[in-house]
């Protein structure tokens, strides 16, 4: 794709964008009836010129005060302006806004066009460009070049399309996300096409027979054939002026103002966090809830400023921000926004979106303003870490740092490796200190079990969950788990977690280690066939009590069956060598029957239907009608 440039063309009502514009390229922005009599541009005019660099799109943003709203609907998706001053009338209102929005949305490339230059004498001109000179100080257009014209001679419009190609040479910086984002700034129907709406692409690619949503409705639709400049074309990126004709969806569910996004890529939302900076020339400082209009993309919306960090905005300050708007709204972050005033309406400020879909915030809460104060620095590695501190143990999804970093995929892979983040899985991550912290707390959590109950074999991963006192994520608990284990610190008995070298028989007497030792030869002789616990301990006490400790140690298990009064108890290494013996002749996913596994271990129904049952209810099997398999390791 060639070097796509996208320039807003500003000033004042009445000082010549539309003939320059017309005079350069050969086409008419005024395409309405209206705008065409009263000589008054009234909506968004687009136009293009090709160059050796590449593309260069115009949009000719409505000087008039009255359309300030359509001016800022063109000019959030600009990368830079061609600012118009008539050389009969100089800086007036409409110029100052415009260029006062213009920064507010962090343009940083332009040029300063001076026209109307055949109908004033010479000296006159000369006192016009010092006087932009002037009012351009200080700002990304201090050094920008100025161009005299006249659309109606020609004067000069060689060297303006000369000066827009130069300012195409340096490509602009794109972010590469995946997903499709489009303010609609026109909707209309079109005879044998249908629906069609238009804008320009902010983020991502999107091709025909893509499904797109429109936002913040959530509707639905496909895209049938898209166009740039008048040419079909079979996929848009990022900068491209853009019409898409859509399907499967009415023209009373898009409205200028809404979003064409990828699916699932945005929610509606009435809160959003921001910074926000006031302009120098509004005289009048912004309390907290105070109502304000909210430009951003195509959208238009009433919003309350809840100011998180200061009592109150003065002119030419800036703050941390919650905007709580009237209606849904779908936006994305870092997008630039401004504000107006409620009554009178003129531009007094804009800013940066932090975070949408935010959650409700107590103002001067330092965690809050920290968070956001990170985050509008703009240091990829350092947002991630305080997110991740902020994730505890449940951690972050890989797959949503795409979006929530606006990073390609080779930079979120080397964001993440700077921030020294621990890999739980493959789409999970945990912050560093935070999973040292969860390793140290499970092995003192697991000491202090075996401490409170030093004749009990350990606990489950259940349990052991339920004791820890920030409950992680499942993905981040296996691989600490697993951590643990593979360094020897833990050991897994039949899923019964202990620390290494952990024994519940350690405390018992000589004489007592001499009954256990009877107690499990006795079980191990009988192998398949166990005798009833009853008839093995008899009447001695001492022996029923270590039969039990060898049951909650794991040396002896108690069969799960269908039947409650049953009390089959087996030895441990007997089941062991069960599972064994299925593993080799019947590996999943082959199936065997109650009368293949009895004639493999050389037993009878009596036994081998319980034995069955336990391995059901423990999941090492799966019965599937009479027969059964092993479960998939």
């Amino acid at each position: 794709m060639n070097n796509q440039l996208t320039l807003g063309v500003v000033g004042h009502v009445d000082h010549g964008k539309t003939a320059l514009v017309r005079a350069m390229t050969g086409i008419e922005t005024d395409r309405l009836r209206e705008e065409q009599e009263r000589g008054l541009s009234i909506v968004l005019g687009f136009s293009y010129l090709e160059t050796t660099q590449g593309l260069i799109d115009l949009i000719d943003v409505p000087g008039h005060e009255d359309f300030i709203r359509a001016m800022i609907s063109g000019a959030t998706g600009i990368d830079g302006i061609v600012l118009i001053v008539a050389a009969d009338e100089g800086i007036m209102p409409q110029t100052r806004e415009h260029f006062d929005i213009a920064q507010v949305l962090e343009i940083e490339r332009g040029i300063i066009v001076i026209s109307k230059i055949d109908i004033v004498p010479a000296d006159q001109i000369a006192i016009v460009e010092k006087e932009i000179k002037a009012f351009v100080h200080g700002s990304f257009l201090e050094k920008a070049p100025v161009i005299h014209t006249s659309a109606k001679t020609k004067k000069g419009i060689d060297s303006l399309r000369k000066q827009l190609e130069q300012l195409a040479k340096n490509p602009i910086a794109r972010t590469q996300e995946k997903n499709f984002y489009l303010p609609i700034d026109r909707v209309f129907t079109m005879h044998g096409f249908g629906l069609v709406v238009t804008g320009t692409v902010r983020g991502g690619k999107v091709c025909t027979h893509d499904k797109v949503q429109i936002m913040p409705g959530g509707q639905l639709a496909t895209i049938r054939a898209l166009q740039n400049h008048n040419r079909t074309v079979e996929s848009v990126y990022p900068g491209q002026r853009v019409a898409v004709n859509l399907r499967n969806i009415k023209r009373e569910e898009v409205r200028r103002g809404n979003t064409l996004a990828s699916p699932g890529f945005l929610r509606p939302t009435r809160r959003i966090d921001a910074e926000l900076h006031l302009l120098t020339s509004h005289n009048e400082k912004i309390t907290n809830n105070s109502p304000v209009r909210l430009l951003l993309g195509t959208t238009e919306a009433v919003a309350k400023v809840r100011l998180l960090d200061q009592r109150n905005l003065k002119p030419g300050g800036t703050s941390l921000v919650q905007l709580r708007c009237d209606r849904d709204i779908a936006t994305h972050q870092s997008e630039r926004f401004i504000i107006r005033s409620y009554s009178p309406m003129r531009t007094i400020g804009g800013g940066r979106i932090l975070d949408v879909n935010a959650a409700r915030h107590k103002r001067f809460d330092d965690s809050v303003t920290s968070t956001l104060e990170i985050t509008a620095e703009g240091d990829p590695v350092h947002i991630l870490k305080n997110w991740l501190r902020e994730s505890g143990t449940n951690g972050l999804s890989v797959n949503s740092l795409t979006n929530k970093l606006e990073l390609a995929s080779h930079e979120i892979t080397s964001t993440i490796d700077a921030s020294g983040a621990i890999h739980v899985s493959e789409q999970r991550i945990i912050d560093e200190a935070i999973y040292a912290s969860l390793l140290k707390e499970i092995l003192s959590g697991m000491a202090d079990y075996h401490k409170e109950k030093p004749q009990h074999r350990g606990l489950t991963v259940g349990n052991l969950k339920n004791k820890l006192s920030a409950k992680p994520d499942d993905d981040v608990l296996r691989h600490a788990l697993s951590d643990l284990l593979s360094k020897g610190q833990l050991q897994n008995k039949n899923g019964i977690l202990c620390i290494l070298g952990f024994d519940p028989l350690a405390d018992l007497t000589s004489h007592e280690r001499i009954l256990v030792q009877e107690l499990e030869d006795t079980f191990l002789q009988f192998d398949l066939s166990p005798p009833p616990l009853d008839s093995v301990v008899g009447q001695d006490q001492t022996k029923r009590d270590l039969c039990r400790l060898l049951i909650d140690s794991g040396r002896l298990v108690r069969l799960k069956t269908y039947d409650r009064s049953s009390s089959f108890v087996v030895h441990a290494d007997i089941l062991e060598n069960v599972f064994q013996k299925l593993k080799n002749k019947y590996p999943y996913p082959s199936k065997f029957a109650v009368s293949d596994a009895r004639d493999l271990l050389g037993s009878t129904r009596k036994y081998v239907i319980p034995l069955m049952e336990h391995l059901d209810a423990t999941g090492i099997t799966t019965r599937i009608e009479d027969l059964r398999q092993l479960r998939n390791s």
